[in-house]
């Protein structure tokens, strides 16, 4: 199982070392794997978004 947080961050970390390739050399490549990287990062960010909210409303208890 994997967990979406780690994921996340492991998704950054890429992405931050293809923008860095991006910035050093504007191409058509580096530009397809940074915009990919994003994609990414954003799958990811749904993923984590709908854990945290699914955790929320199973755990949480209101006040009395």
């Amino acid at each position: 199982m994997h967990d979406p947080h780690d994921s996340l961050v492991n998704a950054y970390l890429e992405y931050f070392a293809a923008n860095e390739k991006f910035e050093q050399k504007n191409s058509v490549r580096t530009h397809r794997a940074v915009r990919k990287c994003l994609r990414d990062i954003r799958a990811l960010a749904k993923e984590r978004s709908d854990e945290i909210h699914i955790h929320h409303t199973t755990t949480r208890q209101t006040k009395t």
